[in-house]
């Protein structure tokens, strides 16, 4: 079984655990930590203007690190979807689904710092093979 396998099934399990949470441990966490629908987009945000940034400075050593990020935000995903799921499941309060929600924003914000760190590389790339050919 592949790692990436192994990764989603674990994270699944533990997002599992999100159905035996109850509703004053659910709004406590959406309290302490400040939770809304808004924020579920800054880390998405976040991800992409960061990915962009670190390629535009030029930090071409995070290439190496772009397979484990790729995996830790596989792992974040399917933990917050699962967990979002069993949330649902669970309580059926769309409000309750906001910590395993944020979890699986926090991981596409992951992924998408690495898909941007990629496609901005690749487009320098271009661009400094462009202009060697000229």
């Amino acid at each position: 079984m592949s790692l990436t396998k192994r990764l989603v099934i674990l994270a699944g399990l533990v997002g599992l655990l999100f159905y035996n949470a109850t509703e004053a441990q659910l709004w406590a966490a959406i309290v302490n930590y400040q939770l809304s629908w808004y924020k579920l987009g800054t880390p998405l945000a976040w991800g992409v203007i960061l990915g962009a940034l670190v390629s535009l400075v030029g930090l071409r050593s995070f290439e190496r690190w772009l397979e484990p990020v790729t995996f830790i935000a596989l792992s974040l995903l399917t933990l917050g979807l699962t967990g979002s799921a069993a949330v649902f499941a669970a309580h059926q309060i769309a409000g309750l689904m906001l910590p395993p929600m944020q979890l699986a924003a926090t991981g596409l914000g992951i992924y998408l710092f690495g898909y941007s760190y990629a496609r901005f590389n690749a487009a320098s790339a271009r661009k400094n093979h462009s202009k060697r050919e000229d």
